[in-house]
């Protein structure tokens, strides 16, 4: 089988031709966040130019192709009007406008009965909801003209089918769906929104065909017509597809953002995390997602290099990072740091706190170095990342393999020394990439 796969991460598309499961070409477009204060968006007419970009890459060798798949970024909330025409977003989980929102709904709806209705507490940003909310509050003119709404893969689809769907996994980040059950749009909170499910995109698992290929999208994108487009999903719902989807399989990815996503069999809602579907179950079983994240992890140290080590080159910055973090695990390394310097490691908030949080460093003094900072930076990160791998072991016992991917990988080392108990460490390749095309495999 011949399959087109598209991963659609928050800062590059990539876009592959796959043959029988392997990778025979790759390509990647760059995309970028705008921001504006408290609000984060991803144009989402920008989305489709750099979406169209990296399929012509592929198709422009590539003419037979049996299926599309693909995942995004999510949250990423957009709405169109009835011409189609993009009226907001793509909003991200890094916009911070809905904090006021976020109470009025928990004050309207109550925080429990949220938690237990959606899966998850409306974080600003993260779930969709307060930020339309927002929209409907500050621009009321501009709400009333949505025709629908829906995520990235909504709006990717669409452009592909003319369909407008979602599967479970991204419907949950729009804070509208009923992510225990399954059982759909939830009336409560589409009312309280002022929203009618004509609005609403389709929900289909992310294992089923959502349409196919237009004649137009054909022309424009070298596409065959007729072609059969998958749902979609979340991309980590994409990497946790290239495992067994086990309960207790733990994916982490350490990236600009760092993951833990924790495989389940039931949903576990919590307060503290960010519940949801896996996206399938058509043909690939149903399963649910527990996933804590640090907002910045490897954005940290790349602050960190730029503003206080822009001096340093990489090379040597990896390297004092490297002995720093042998420093943090007891070893005896020659790297003098004050180790009474305090860092909180929110630069991007708390993707799962209703209130804004930021980073800020404590017990300064004017014999505090740069390299202090750093230290308590790496210090507090891997602990951070101890205290989620230990809240998601009290929801499952985490098999003691863990799948790893993304480009932190000296971050990451640090951290998994900071885990409890004895663990094998296994890399995905081409994670995201290897999860579509399981997607695609039930095809008849």
């Amino acid at each position: 089988m011949k399959v087109l796969a598209l991963d659609v991460g928050s800062s590059s598309i990539k876009a592959a031709f796959c043959k029988n499961g392997v990778i025979k070409h790759l390509e990647r477009v760059e995309i970028s966040s705008r921001f504006q204060g408290a609000q984060v968006e991803i144009p989402a007419a920008d989305l489709l130019k750099s979406l169209r970009k990296a399929i012509g890459h592929i198709t422009a060798s590539h003419h037979n192709i049996d299926a599309i798949t693909l995942d995004s970024f999510c949250p990423g909330v957009v709405a169109t009007d009835k011409s189609n025409a993009i009226l907001f977003g793509c909003v991200t989980h890094q916009d911070r406008r809905s904090f006021r929102e976020s109470s009025e709904i928990e004050q309207r709806i109550g925080k429990e009965r949220h938690l237990q209705l959606t899966g998850n507490r409306p974080f600003p940003g993260g779930i969709g909801s307060t930020t339309l909310l927002w929209f409907k509050h500050d621009h009321p003119a501009l709400y009333q003209k949505i025709a629908h709404i829906g995520q990235p893969t909504s709006l990717l689809i669409h452009h592909l089918t003319d369909k407008w769907v979602i599967d479970p996994s991204q419907a949950a980040f729009l804070g509208l769906y009923d992510s225990i059950k399954l059982s759909g749009w939830i009336p409560e909170l589409c009312q309280l929104l002022g929203l009618e499910n004509s609005q609403l995109p389709q929900i289909l698992f992310a294992d089923q065909v959502a349409g196919k290929v237009t004649r137009s999208a054909a022309d424009q994108l070298g596409l065959p017509e007729g072609c059969p487009v998958f749902a979609g999903l979340v991309d980590t719902s994409a990497a946790m597809l290239a495992t067994d989807c086990r309960p207790g399989r733990l994916v982490h990815s350490a990236g600009s953002t760092d993951v833990l996503a924790l495989c389940l069999n039931k949903p576990s809602p919590a307060e503290d995390l960010l519940t949801r579907p896996l996206g399938t179950g058509h043909k690939l079983p149903k399963r649910w997602l527990a996933v804590s994240t640090i907002a910045a992890g490897g954005s940290t140290m790349h602050w960190l290099k730029d503003n206080l080590f822009a001096d340093y080159s990489p090379k040597k910055f990896h390297k004092l990072t490297l002995r720093l973090g042998e420093k943090l695990q007891g070893a005896k390394v020659d790297v003098p740091s004050n180790t009474d310097v305090i860092f909180s490691p929110y630069l991007a908030g708390d993707r799962t706190a209703t209130e804004a949080r930021t980073a800020s460093f404590e017990q300064l003094t004017l014999a505090t170095t740069r390299q202090d900072m750093l230290y308590a930076a790496i210090r507090s990160l891997a602990q951070a990342s101890r205290q989620r791998f230990e809240r998601l072991s009290q929801i499952h016992p985490v098999d003691t393999e863990i799948f790893t991917m993304g480009g932190q990988t000296q971050l990451a080392a640090i951290m998994h020394a900071h885990w409890p108990g004895k663990h094998t460490f296994t890399a995905l390749e081409s994670e995201a990439m290897t999860g579509l095309n399981r997607l695609a495999g039930g095809l008849s």
